[in-house]
């Protein structure tokens, strides 16, 4: 597969894995205040870094490196789901379209704690669909 890079971006501070929906007796759930700003944050520093960008449509691979400054435990995963949310709608149309996902945590960063996002469009043509081999 052959790939096009499309845009990069550094989130300075410690990364925060995406939250779980919360609810209280009586109310609908609601996402935690913490990973709504940790999305914000990730936003803003895309919307900084990439002015007037239009989301892309192709399909994508996406790569994260996540600068942490202690070992306290986190799922990469999450960490990967938070930015992948937060840049629905700006960085692509919607996140389905990531079709590859590369992500790694690198501890002791200390001050340096950030996140590096890297996103690839496939430049090869979409897959076609398997033909009906089926006679009539």
């Amino acid at each position: 597969m052959k790939f096009k890079p499309r845009a990069a971006l550094v989130v300075n501070g410690e990364p925060i894995p995406k939250g779980r929906p919360r609810a209280k007796a009586g109310q609908r759930a609601f996402t935690p205040k913490r990973t709504v700003d940790a999305e914000k944050r990730v936003a803003a520093a895309f919307a900084a870094t990439h002015p007037g960008f239009a989301p892309l449509k192709g399909r994508l691979m996406f790569i994260a490196t996540f600068y942490r400054s202690t070992r306290h435990r986190v799922d990469t995963d999450n960490l990967v789901k938070l930015c992948t949310d937060a840049l629905n709608g700006i960085a692509y149309v919607d996140d389905e379209q990531i079709e590859e996902i590369h992500a790694k945590r690198i501890y002791g960063a200390g001050e340096r704690a950030r996140t590096i996002i890297r996103i690839f469009e496939h430049t090869d043509s979409p897959a076609k669909p398997a033909e009906d081999t089926e006679k009539e």
